[in-house]
């Protein structure tokens, strides 16, 4: 079993060579940035082992007076024409003619040298090699190359002499030995990236879909948790065999007033700034929201009516003796807070209603007070708007 530290490292290598051939190029971006980098890499590895394998055969007997020499110069330039047309940001040109350049030769070598050479098995290696140098919008183009390669494969393998015209017998076994080395490891280098850059995809949709979480279920003003989240801790608890909860609802006094003296920038800084105490003020297992507007709700699992209680008259205190700072000046506010207790009787909106009650409560008392109402308190009528709340 693989440990840590093995993960780690070949982490760390996939990452390495991903980001070797993932480099953008010619000003693109994203996926045509990653394939572009792909083709600009292989183009450059290319034009290093045509030329190292064409000096090499240089040296056999004959082989200036047959057409290799040819053949080479023109995948060398197709290789320059490719890097130019990548850097000119044609990423599907680029890839389109270094696949054609590449098996073209490949087909040349294997009728010069022999299938023995073992030069085309590279042509195995498109199979893979077309999934990095197009993106997904390009898949027609993947299973062209990859038909054309498979035919190109059978032609040099079927059609092709065992040794060519132009080989050195003597020496084809080590070459068919270094070609078939340098596939396999084309191969697992091709399918290291490719399955890094999976990953990473993969990863990047989950970063999205927890943004899109975290903004569906988030006031984007408080940081708090908006009222889907709440809805759903609510049943929860409401519904569950977790003994006594309790809900308070929290409302800023004459916020009414504060955002017509100062202007609405400063009640949403204020509004913001409450945010931030009141997340201090509750335990991880709470659930805290903004109810909408200057409301607050706080949902308080397995806690009986008199501890909540004592836990929002804290909050309250401390809101109160702590001024929010706004620009040249500062306000100090207050909260009425009502509290109200329930069971899993699958009815929390009942709840719900009592802390509000209860909020209404405080309200008529004056003010900047916490006022409960227990779970068998009987509900009463709509809660009337308080002017100046």
């Amino acid at each position: 079993m693989a440990t840590e530290d093995q993960v780690d490292r070949y982490a760390r290598v996939s990452a390495l060579l991903s980001g070797f051939f993932d480099r953008s190029a010619g000003g693109l971006t994203g996926a045509e940035g990653a394939a572009a980098g792909t083709v600009r890499t292989f183009a450059l590895i290319s034009i290093g082992t045509t030329v190292g394998f064409t000096l090499r055969y240089l040296t056999y007997p004959g082989i200036m007076t047959g057409p290799m020499p040819w053949f080479s110069l023109g995948t060398l330039l197709a290789f320059v024409g490719v890097l130019l047309l990548v850097r000119a940001g044609r990423q599907l040109a680029g890839a389109a003619l270094y696949l054609t350049a590449a098996t073209i030769g490949m087909i040349d070598m294997a009728f010069v040298l022999g299938w023995g050479s073992g030069h085309h098995l590279y042509m195995i290696t498109s199979a893979q090699l077309v999934f990095l140098m197009f993106t997904d919008r390009q898949r027609g183009w993947r299973w062209l190359f990859v038909v054309i390669s498979a035919t190109a494969f059978l032609v040099a393998q079927l059609a092709a002499p065992g040794i060519g015209p132009y080989a050195v017998a003597s020496e084809l076994s080590a070459v068919f030995a270094v070609n078939a080395i340098g596939t396999a490891t084309l191969m697992f280098v091709l399918s290291v990236v490719a399955h890094y850059r999976a990953g990473a995809a993969r990863a990047e949709v989950a970063r999205y879909a927890e943004r899109a979480a975290y903004l569906a279920n988030t006031d984007p003003l408080t940081g708090l948790a908006n009222r889907r989240p709440v809805i759903a801790r609510l049943e929860q608890l409401g519904s569950a065999a977790v003994g006594t909860y309790c809900v308070a609802i929290a409302d800023l006094d004459r916020f009414k007033e504060l955002n017509d003296e100062h202007g609405h920038a400063c009640g949403d800084r204020v509004l913001a700034a409450l945010g931030d105490r009141l997340r201090g003020e509750v335990r991880a297992a709470d659930e805290l929201g903004r109810w909408g507007g200057e409301e607050f709700i706080v949902v308080l699992a397995d806690t009986e009516l008199a501890d909540a209680a004592v836990m929002m008259e804290r909050m309250r205190r401390i809101v109160r003796d702590t001024p929010v700072a706004c620009g040249d000046h500062s306000h100090r506010v207050t909260l009425s807070i009502g509290v109200s207790s329930g069971v899993a009787d699958g009815a929390s909106r009942r709840v719900v209603k009592r802390a509000d009650d209860a909020l209404y409560d405080a309200k008529l008392a004056g003010r900047d007070r916490v006022c409960a109402r227990p779970y068998d308190d009987a509900p009463t009528a709509p809660t009337p708007v308080v002017r100046g709340r």
